[in-house]
């Protein structure tokens, strides 16, 4: 499960970069940089959105959750392992008695 979740991340995250950069830049001409005209129009400074904005919108939206579900299975595995045994049997386990010394 967890390498299926992280196979799509890696795709999602590729395709988001990908549809990134086939967007149009809004307003990246010299007239806006100076105030230009396109601020008046109908829909703002930013125009209209169209279907790779939505499309970039829904594919973020996307790889956030699977993320956070990522995030959230990896801690719930690792709880159980790191909370069963205190650290101090851990340390007592590792070290033998007759190398510690002493003063």
């Amino acid at each position: 499960m967890i390498v299926l979740i992280k196979i799509i991340c890696i795709v999602l995250a590729i395709a988001i970069i990908a549809l990134v950069l086939l967007q149009q830049g809004k307003g990246s001409d010299l007239g806006s940089a100076f105030g230009g005209g396109s601020s008046n129009s109908m829909f703002g400074a930013l125009g209209p959105s169209d279907f790779l904005g939505k499309l970039t919108y829904a594919l973020v939206a996307l790889w956030l959750v699977l993320t956070l579900a990522l995030a959230y299975i990896y801690k719930s595995a690792n709880t159980k392992v790191i909370f069963d045994t205190p650290l101090i049997e851990e340390v007592m386990e590792e070290i033998p008695v007759d190398e510690v010394p002493v003063e």
